[in-house]
């Protein structure tokens, strides 16, 4: 009889490690399931924030580029117009009137500064991100406010 029990205590204990031992096997698999789907996901994040940063970094590179275009057909323009200052010397009224600037310039200078300020906001963004270092944020910033 002995012999019956302790043959029967040796097989449950054994049923009961297997059964142990199939279940923390399914809870590793899971938990490594679950370790690679985050991995994964992470990697997705932060393929969409790279990809969000490069169309900001071109997006600024096409406003520079704008800009840098825009001003050189304004020093274009500028050379080939006569100063105001020979213009005034040249008549001999001196009652006329000095030359006023038309309308439209003003709501140029606005857009210019409109875009300045974005330039300015998305050079910022890209130095805040790290894509830009504070030494070249303050190279381009002095740029886009000298033009």
């Amino acid at each position: 009889m002995k012999t019956h029990v302790m043959a029967s205590l040796v097989l449950l204990s054994t049923a009961v490690h297997a059964a142990a031992l199939a279940q923390s096997n399914d809870t590793a698999a899971e938990r490594g399931r679950l370790a690679n789907q985050r991995i994964q996901l992470e990697a997705e994040r932060r393929a969409r924030e790279e990809d969000e940063r490069r169309q900001q970094a071109a997006e600024l590179a096409g406003l520079q580029q704008e800009t840098a275009v825009r001003a050189d057909a304004e020093r274009v323009q500028e050379s080939s117009q006569p100063p105001l200052r020979a213009a005034r010397e040249d008549t001999s009224d001196e009652s006329a009137p000095a030359a006023i600037p038309s309308a439209n310039t003003v709501p140029a200078d606005k857009v210019d500064l409109s875009r300045t300020l974005e330039q300015l906001r998305t050079l910022g963004e890209l130095r805040d991100a790290g894509y830009v270092t504070q030494e070249e944020f303050e190279r381009i910033k002095r740029k886009i406010l000298d033009q």
